[in-house]
């Protein structure tokens, strides 16, 4: 009892909780958004749905291994290189980086060039490589 009438100590709990959900929290709201998707969910939505891959790691990233038929437009490209990539808007798209963090600051800039289904590989390349399915290297 003595630790929750110590003033420093609630301090430190209120910060340890505030912190932990500044870390969760997008993690949450992308998924109840549906904008983060795991890597079966991933392949589930390419299989029956057709979407598309855009991977936005660097050039040499995608050549150390890509998803087949994915896409390769850098991040630091994206806004002049959407056109060029030829996606279909009215597909759905998945972002793919090595992580999923960078993919996850580009869905606003797809979202501003008129694409509505748009989702973000959760873990990224390092995810597909965890759950056992292949990679194309050239």
């Amino acid at each position: 009892m003595d630790f929750f009438t110590n003033t420093n100590n609630l301090l430190l709990l209120a910060t340890l909780i505030t912190s932990g959900l500044a870390l969760a929290l997008p993690q949450i709201l992308g998924r109840l958004n549906k904008q983060l998707l795991s890597v079966h969910e991933s392949v589930q939505l390419i299989n029956q749905k057709q979407a598309q891959i855009l991977d936005i790691r660097t050039v040499d990233e995608f050549k150390s291994g890509h998803i087949a038929n994915s896409k390769n437009l850098p991040l630091s490209e994206l806004d002049k290189g959407l056109k060029q990539v030829k996606l279909d808007s009215n597909k759905p798209v998945i972002l793919v980086c090595l992580s999923g963090s960078r993919a996850n600051s580009a869905i606003g800039k797809l979202k501003k060039a008129g694409f509505k289904d748009i989702a973000c590989m959760d873990g990224g390349i390092s995810s597909w490589n965890q759950a056992g399915l292949p990679l194309i290297k050239t």
